[in-house]
This record gives structure tokens, C-alpha cells and sequence, in this order.
């Protein structure tokens, strides 16, 4: 998914540059400043390079709070064992016709018991109902967790 997001924040980029130097271009050779036919080209080349970059840098900046979160959670978190009670396919999502896993386990805070849900795992790792793996809680938010599944 990184790849993807750098992909199209570059070629975004790089459309983007070559619109506002097309459009340069045009601005000081004009004469007058009213719209024409030929502000079409470096008007569309230039919002369609701005639209993939802006894709690709919401991407990036998306993965670098989950992470930023993940470790967050893993140094100040309050661990948990939880049992894996159910791995289903994320069918919402589907990348060359493949869907993420997901893993719900269940484990007892304050009393009660919690079901917690993982990201989206694109991995090969296989993870089994009553396996038991590890849940980091937030003291402060139970909302705010992350569920270890490895990999």
C-alpha cells in the first residue's frame, strides 16, 4: 500500500509541476488575462496532478499515524492476553480481487468482557480461533487499542 501511495503522490506531483509550468508559460506570453480554449490543458493537468497527490500524501499521512499510534500503544500501553474468537475476510476492501483478514478476540477489562478488532492484515500469517495473543489498551480510552496479530 506504501508503494502505491508513493506512486501516485509522485506521479500527482510531478503532473502538478508540469500543469503550473505549462500555465507559467502561458500567463507570461499572454497578452490579455481572460479564460481561452488552451488554459483547458495546464488547468486539468494541473487539478488532476494535485487530486493523485493529494490521494497519494492522505495515504502516507494515514499510515504514519497508525504507526504512530501502533507504537505509541506498545510503549505506554496496558498489555492484555486476549483468545481469538473469530478471522473473517474484510470483503469491503478488495485489491486484485483479494480481501484483508481481520481478527476479533475477546479478553476481560474491569470485570467485563471486551471484543477487540484488528487492522486489516493483507499477510499470509495464520491465526486460529482460541489462539491467544496480545491487545494494547489505552488507560485512559478503551476505544484506543491495537490489537498485536504479528507480522
Amino acid at each position: 500500500m506504501k508503494l502505491f501511495a508513493i506512486i501516485f503522490l509522485s506521479v500527482g506531483l510531478l503532473f502538478a509541476f508540469i500543469g503550473l509550468g505549462w500555465t507559467y508559460t502561458m500567463l507570461s506570453e499572454a497578452t490579455s488575462y481572460e479564460f481561452k480554449e488552451e488554459w483547458v490543458g495546464p488547468l486539468v493537468f494541473g487539478g488532476v496532478g494535485m487530486l493523485f497527490a493529494a490521494i497519494g500524501g492522505g495515504i502516507l499521512y494515514s499510515q504514519a499515524k497508525q504507526k504512530a499510534r501502533r507504537e505509541l500503544l506498545l510503549r505506554t500501553g496496558r498489555k492484555l492476553k486476549a483468545i481469538v474468537s473469530n478471522v473473517y475476510f474484510n470483503t469491503s476492501i478488495s485489491i486484485n480481487n483479494r480481501h484483508p483478514r481481520i481478527v476479533e478476540c475477546i479478553t476481560e477489562v474491569s470485570g467485563r468482557k471486551h471484543t477487540f478488532k484488528s487492522h486489516n492484515i493483507w499477510g499470509q500469517q495464520t491465526l486460529e480461533v482460541g489462539q491467544e495473543i496480545s491487545v494494547y489498551l489505552d488507560a485512559r480510552d478503551d476505544t484506543n487499542y491495537w490489537v498485536e496479530v504479528g507480522g
